[in-house]
């Protein structure tokens, strides 16, 4: 245990641990503020808890563990805001999927495909025609005989149909993973 309100152990504690979690923290999320906050958030935490917090393991350990779950709670509420998904969807999660087994790439893919099978018709077929065909949304108002504001909306529908439904799958995945 630490003393608590001991500056100098925190800026020791913060010298030795500071630069390995901000590297593994970037890592990650490939985004520099972030990993930085991340890192803070976590060191903070801890010393704010450090006199009454009994360590099980290592420091170290502890903190790694500590910054894991912190970029899984920034992955997850992330997911809920469109700006930061495209973030994450692009750059974070096909590093994360590179780090899978072929056993977990298989099940990851198997729960997307349930989740795109899952769709009414209409917005299977409308999500299908943008991803696998990589057809744009006035290819597809073409081919299905829509106006364009219809195919982004039903499009729009389908994403976040499959976002809610993958991000369990997604979360569970990412805590598997590292």
């Amino acid at each position: 245990m630490v003393q608590a309100n001991h500056a100098g152990a925190f800026e020791e504690i913060f010298k030795r641990h500071w630069e390995p979690l901000y590297l593994f923290a970037l890592q990650r999320l490939k985004d520099q503020d972030e990993a930085k906050d991340t890192v803070q958030d976590v060191l903070i935490s801890y010393w704010l808890k450090a006199k009454t917090h009994t360590l099980t393991g290592t420091l170290e350990a502890y903190l790694f563990s500590s910054v894991r779950y912190e970029i899984l709670h920034k992955i997850s509420k992330a997911i809920k805001k469109e700006e930061k998904l495209t973030h994450y969807t692009t750059t974070v999660l096909p590093d994360f999927l590179n780090t899978l087994d072929p056993l977990e790439q298989k099940e990851l893919l198997a729960a997307i495909d349930r989740e795109v099978a899952s769709l009414p018709d209409r917005l299977r077929e409308i999500y299908l025609l943008s991803k696998e065909e990589n057809l744009s949304i006035k290819e597809i108002a073409t081919r299905l005989n829509l106006s364009e504001q219809t195919v982004k909306n039903q499009l729009s529908t389908a994403l976040k149909k499959l976002r809610i439904g993958l991000k369990e799958a997604f979360i569970i995945m990412l805590i598997t993973i590292s």
